[in-house]
């Protein structure tokens, strides 16, 4: 079996696959403690397959997990006083640490003349807990050798058996962007993240491991890829999640031969979009992380501060939908934990899609008393009716996506009548209709496994680990080749046999602030890099190896339709019908290859809700899959 778990603000889902069963799973997600929202989502599996806990941790062979926890450590500022130890090019750079989490008083030149020990000194009295060391240099040898100096004559000052020891990071170890400034950037985030991650995830490798689980915790990183613990950079976790949606629907786009597909993955916070070209995804080189661009490769994702559970609110006359959000505590009003602003699934709730009494399958009840009066506020303010205000929420919500949508698709020249959308997470099937007519996309996609697409994405993740060499021709075959070898070790220590690695050698070319990546292919020896690179025309700034080791797995055939009768429910689709449209609701389960559905329709799982419209006719795929067509304007 391997178990794939992605932690988001509001939920945390799961998804279990092997031995020909896939089995999906969401439970709350508890911010006091992710740990536990991790184990109750194993629990919540196991009981779905009628085993303890304990028996299916030692049947499964690889676990995957992402996790929120460097992105709300950095996005409120909880993370260690970090010390610097400058070069004196960087330390004179104006405004080089703006966006960053470093007090002013803990940063210090080390040039040629200062005295590094006393620097250090000072900065550890003041309260420094960590010390980066981000000296000037390209990103090459040079840099490396000085550096690794530095941190080597601190180590002789503050030895590791001492309770004072001082750990030490060097910008090199995590990039070799040959940017300084952003070098250090990525180095202080990094640092910042670290010792909450290192300390987050082998709290929970080793609760997993006290239950019976026997291999290394594996983290889904933003790259696309995935790494045991102890080979990740924190820096490389940040929006690992969301990496995951977009791996999975690559997945959804080659097995269904969609050339051109924009993911819109709806959380409870927010909504991340990604645009895929014939199965494969966008990377960039310099993402922007809480206000700092820093030198990781990602996956290209853009996030829109619009999700299930964003704050409804009224702003001259006109109504806004986020980007603040009501969160997993205390959530939505409906959610009956205390909370009073009204939210986008307050509106859904109000307008009837939710049944209150079996919403998440029963096992959270809705309070609807609750939902309405929050948005009798948001109704009074606009003086309106509830419905309509709750309507005028779900235009506001679905307004902000699809401008967000129209930017990307301008971006890269692509014409969205050319685009199909799919849907994920826990909301996406609410919005996906509504937002794809508005930007004007061919289609939407929607599958039974979406509300945990992240998790599913997970499990469609290989087992990566990416090595940045400098870009000097001198020498560039043996440095290769020592990676190469290096790159083995990494991964026979994880239990990965050699035979089946593949190795990949990329290179970023450009300018600083407009870096971009280009794959150039399959190496086997330095050598061969080193005849791939002397081919390139461009001035070439970073060289990237990676070695992949496909250890993803596969889903499950669907299940076969089980037989349930369709239900109706009365619905507010619009101001005509104040008393509403009694909608027909279908259970995903029982939809059956080449049925044809036509809106007003509800097509419902246990953990989400599609939401057909009027005017929109949706077909059911071999794969339990929804093809929804758009209705024809004016039709």
């Amino acid at each position: 079996m391997t178990i794939d778990i992605d932690t988001g603000g509001t939920f945390t889902d799961g998804y279990v696959s092997g031995s020909g069963v896939g089995v999906q799973v969401k439970v709350d997600t508890t911010p006091h403690d992710l740990t536990h929202g991790i184990i109750a989502c194993i629990d919540r599996a196991a009981e779905v397959l009628t085993l303890t806990r304990r028996a299916l941790l030692a049947a499964t062979g690889a676990i995957r997990l992402s996790t929120t926890v460097g992105t709300n450590a950095l996005i409120n500022r909880t993370g260690p006083s970090l010390g610097l130890l400058l070069g004196p090019e960087l330390h004179a750079r104006p405004g080089v640490l703006e966006e960053l989490p470093v007090r002013p008083d803990l940063v210090a030149a080390a040039g040629p003349g200062d005295d590094h020990l006393a620097a250090v000194k000072r900065l550890l009295d003041r309260g420094a807990r960590l010390i980066v060391v981000a000296l000037d240099g390209d990103g090459g040898q040079t840099l490396e050798a000085a550096e690794n100096s530095l941190r080597e004559s601190i180590a002789l000052e503050y030895p590791r058996h001492y309770l004072g020891a001082v750990p030490v990071l060097s910008s090199h170890d995590v990039t070799r962007s040959p940017d300084p400034s952003a070098r250090l950037r990525t180095a202080v985030i990094n640092a910042y993240l670290h010792p909450l991650m290192s300390h987050f995830l082998y709290r929970v490798e080793d609760e997993l491991r006290r239950e019976g689980y026997r291999f290394p915790l594996l983290i889904g990183n933003a790259d696309g890829g995935s790494s045991r613990v102890a080979k990740t950079t924190a820096i490389r976790t940040w929006g690992s999640g969301p990496a995951g949606a977009v791996a999975g629907a690559a997945h959804v786009a080659r097995t269904l031969g969609i050339p051109a597909l924009l993911t819109l993955d709806v959380g409870g916070t927010s909504s991340d979009i990604s645009l895929l070209s014939a199965g494969r995804w966008r990377y960039t080189v310099e993402p922007v992380m809480d206000g700092a661009r820093v030198a990781v490769p990602v996956v290209e994702l853009e996030s829109i501060g619009v999700g299930g559970g964003s704050i409804v609110h009224v702003v001259d006359g006109e109504v806004v939908v986020g980007p603040r959000s009501a969160g997993a505590q205390p959530g939505p009003a409906a959610f009956g934990l205390g909370g009073e602003d009204a939210t986008l699934a307050d509106a859904f709730c109000c307008l009837g899609v939710f049944d209150p009494a079996h919403f998440l399958g029963g096992r959270k009840k809705l309070d609807k008393d609750a939902a309405v009066e929050a948005f009798a506020r948001i109704a009074d303010a606009l003086m309106v009716d509830v419905p309509t205000a709750a309507h005028a929420a779900v235009r506001a919500a679905t307004s902000t996506v699809a401008a967000g949508i129209g930017a990307l698709l301008d971006r890269y020249d692509v014409r969205p009548s050319d685009v199909e959308l799919l849907t994920g997470g826990g909301a996406g099937g609410l919005l996906g209709c509504w937002v794809a007519a508005a930007a004007g996309l061919k289609a939407t996609r929607a599958f039974p496994l979406a509300p945990v697409f992240s998790a599913y994405g997970l499990s469609t993740l290989d087992r990566m680990h990416s090595y940045e060499i400098a870009p000097d021709l001198h020498g560039l075959c043996d440095r290769v080749d020592v990676v190469i070898d290096r790159a083995r070790a990494d991964m026979r220590s994880e239990g990965v046999d050699p035979e089946v690695l593949r190795f990949e050698v990329e290179i970023e070319v450009g300018d600083d602030g407009a870096a971009g990546a280009v794959r150039l292919g399959a190496i086997r020896s330095g050598q061969d890099a080193a005849d791939l690179i002397s081919a390139v025309m461009e001035p070439v700034r970073l060289i990237r190896l990676r070695v992949v080791a496909d250890t993803s797995t596969r889903p499950p055939a669907a299940a076969s339709p089980i037989d349930e009768a369709a239900t109706t429910r009365m619905i507010r689709w619009d101001a005509v019908e104040p008393a509403g449209v009694d909608t027909t609701v279908r259970s995903w389960a029982a939809l059956r290859p080449g049925e044809r559905h036509v809106g007003p329709t509800l097509i419902e799982s246990v953990d989400t809700t599609v939401v057909l419209p009027p005017g929109f006719t949706a077909t059911v795929g071999d794969h339990a899959d929804l093809h929804i067509i758009n209705p024809i304007p004016g039709a």
